[in-house]
């Protein structure tokens, strides 16, 4: 089942808790010289994580790509949040978090690379 798409990379499925979408509250709590806090919220905003093991290199160079373009501007994603059973949804999203792939060994003279995850965040409020 595909859970993401980054800017057109079909990720493969990630397992053992590697994937997650939440819908995170944007607000600014402000105190008032009274000392009474008022909190204004502006939204709300989806975060995805998303881990996986192992990438072929034709498949990390791709992925890499589009993390690249994704830490400078927006980029277009599908996502599987927690209330669909297979419907994707789309939004843009910035890359907040990034850990590069490790080289762990090769297979066949091809080199396998491994512990990839990074950070979405939606650009704008989705409600």
């Amino acid at each position: 089942m595909t859970q993401l798409i980054i800017d057109g990379v079909v990720l493969p499925e990630s397992i053992k808790g590697g994937y997650t979408a939440t819908l995170q509250p944007l607000s600014v709590d402000v105190e008032m010289v009274t000392g009474r806090v008022v909190r204004e919220l502006r939204g709300n905003v989806w975060v995805i994580t998303y881990q996986y093991g192992f990438f072929s290199d034709s498949m990390k160079n791709s992925v890499l790509a589009a993390v690249e373009k994704g830490k400078r501007q927006a980029i277009r994603c599908g996502f599987l949040p927690p209330t669909s059973a297979e419907a994707l949804t789309y939004s843009d999203f910035l890359v907040t978090d990034f850990t590069y792939p490790k080289f762990m060994w090769s297979a066949d003279g091809k080199p396998l690379w491994a512990d990839f995850s990074m950070e979405l965040r939606e650009v704008r409020p989705s409600d």
